[in-house]
């Protein structure tokens, strides 16, 4: 299990690292980083960010899911990203 922290706003989120079927690691952040980077409705005049950092930080997470998937085994959380993302994970 590889994990990485994320920094927002002085608090650190820990994050889950998995491999694509091409080598490439993915970063996969838990629910509450969401609810911090994106605290507000999506409408036409926004997009729901909090900020720009919160952008930032968001293009770097490949998928959200929650704090209890993260404790997951490599194998059984990339059975649930397989679901959605069956491109990603063969």
């Amino acid at each position: 299990m590889t994990t990485t922290e994320i920094n927002y706003k002085s608090t650190d989120y820990t994050c889950r690292i998995v491999t694509s079927n091409e080598g490439e690691s993915l970063i996969i952040g838990g629910l509450e980083l969401l609810d911090a980077l994106m605290p507000y409705p999506i409408t036409d005049k926004c997009n729901g960010f909090a900020d720009k950092e919160a952008e930032r930080v968001d293009e770097e997470i490949f998928y959200y899911t929650s704090e209890n998937d993260l404790k997951l085994p490599d194998n059984e959380l990339v059975a649930i990203l397989r679901e959605s993302n069956p491109e990603w994970f063969d």
